[in-house]
């Protein structure tokens, strides 16, 4: 629900001289693709909107069997992919930034947090909780155990 908040609201009002410009990160994407800012525009693309997605469906996708009591035959490629893709979630790198980023730009004119910087900030905090109690150790174990059971069963 935090990760359909933050891409779905403002995430910065940016009130310039009587002017106000919003913006998310599907906007900020595209104005940096239009500025010609490709680098830029598809690290932030890759580390804010695709990377999370993929990470948050895998979690699904692993832990609702798990969670039910049954271990997936695909359970040890999910998990392959999953720490893959481990150090490309900057998520709170990002969010360093954009800190950074609004210091500096609160001289210019006035900053408005929207309701998306906030459900990001919180995003960032529940996804590196969810990476520290998560044990891929004890998932091994259990596709180790039901590989042994299975041979056992066939053998």
């Amino acid at each position: 629900m935090l990760f359909v908040v933050t891409n779905y609201f403002p995430f910065l009002s940016f009130h310039v001289a009587g002017n106000t410009s919003h913006a998310n990160f599907a906007t900020s994407i595209y104005y940096l693709y239009g500025e010609q800012q490709w680098l830029i525009g598809t690290a932030i693309l890759m580390t804010t909107i695709v990377v999370p997605v993929v990470r948050i469906s895998l979690y699904i996708i692993l832990f609702g069997p798990l969670y039910h009591g049954y271990l997936p035959r695909y359970a040890g490629d999910v998990l392959k992919l999953l720490e893959k893709l481990l150090p490309w979630g900057m998520v709170d790198v990002f969010l360093v930034g954009v800190l950074v980023s609004i210091v500096k730009l609160v001289k210019m004119g006035t900053i408005i947090p929207g309701t998306s910087l906030w459900a990001f900030m919180i995003m960032v905090f529940v996804m590196a909780a969810a990476q520290a109690i998560f044990d891929p150790h004890e998932i091994w174990e259990r596709i180790g155990q039901a590989q042994r059971k299975r041979r056992g069963l066939a053998g």
